[in-house]
């Protein structure tokens, strides 16, 4: 079978650590009987080319309120270890 194609892609990456993270937005099916809702649009994810697994369908405010808390761990993360190492 065939890869979907995504509608949007994203690429992160961590400049310190070079770590990224690559997500993928493939457009799911409507199955709401009433008329489409461009801001209600679910997208099946893909990160890193494999399929999501916490959250396989998710609207563009739930991928991106996900990728912020992502992004803030991951800047806690910096200064706590800089904190113990003395580093700044």
């Amino acid at each position: 079978m065939a890869r979907a194609k995504a509608r949007f892609r994203l690429s992160l990456k961590d400049q310190q650590s070079g770590d990224t993270l690559k997500v993928e937005l493939i457009e799911a099916p409507d199955e709401s009987p009433f008329p489409p809702n461009p801001s209600m649009r679910r997208y099946r994810v893909r990160v890193n080319g494999k399929a999501a697994t916490k959250i396989t369908a998710a609207t563009l405010t739930e991928v991106f309120d996900r990728l912020r808390r992502w992004l803030v761990g991951r800047a806690r993360k910096a200064i706590r270890s800089s904190a113990h190492t003395g580093g700044g």
